[in-house]
């Protein structure tokens, strides 16, 4: 075998190895957080690290790195995406709602909510990749990822592709969602997105 094949399969056995080690980093900060106040500090954290390591190449202490960031982002990231929560808490209780109705356009309706639920969830995603990017406050980071959501078609099949194989993948491969979930599904978020942002994200207006 020869230097090129075995520096390709260290390489994808580092990657693989990474990847699993910031999920269960991810997981643990996670829980550390008691989960309600865990899951965003952690998910930016992962974010970060994802970023740095996979996109721009750099070298640091995952451990080390990770700890700082969960620290730095705790109230911050709490304070940009609970709203997101509460928005999401307010449209299911809605369609539920709208549900046990009985007119003539309750499906409709219901079907509406169900696109607005959809958007809402786009533009977390959006929102997580804009955040890290570092600059602008809380109503700018989500009207960046809206402008994003409303002129990227191909961009939203992208994500939505991606993430319904690594549902798929993850429900088939037992012990995957421990070991991957969070981290390939960040890697994936920024790898579609990363690109997209910077471009869309340099055309809005920051004067909210």
């Amino acid at each position: 075998m020869n230097n090129a094949i075995l520096n390709k399969l260290h390489s994808l056995s580092n990657l693989i190895s990474n990847l699993a080690y910031i999920n269960i980093l991810w997981l643990t900060f996670t829980f550390l957080g008691g989960v309600v106040l865990g899951i965003f500090p952690a998910t930016i954290a992962m974010f970060f690290i994802i970023k740095r390591m996979f996109l721009e190449k750099s070298d640091f202490s995952i451990i080390k790195e990770f700890t700082i960031l969960y620290k730095k982002e705790f109230k911050k990231s709490n304070l940009q995406f609970y709203p997101f929560i509460l928005l999401v808490i307010i449209i299911t209780a809605d369609i539920r709602f709208i549900s046990s109705l009985d007119f003539a356009f309750t499906n409709l309706v219901v079907k509406l909510f169900y696109v607005l639920l959809f958007a809402l969830g786009m533009i977390f995603l959006y929102s997580l990749v804009v955040y890290i990017d570092g600059s602008g406050n809380k109503k700018w980071i989500v009207k960046s990822s809206v402008y994003i959501l409303m002129n990227n078609p191909m961009t939203n099949l992208y994500i939505i592709t991606g993430l319904l194989l690594l549902h798929t993948l993850s429900v088939k491969i037992a012990g995957l969602s421990i070991l991957f979930s969070g981290s390939v599904f960040s890697l994936i978020v920024l790898l579609i997105v990363e690109k997209t942002a910077k471009n869309f994200v340099n055309n809005v207006d920051r004067k909210l």
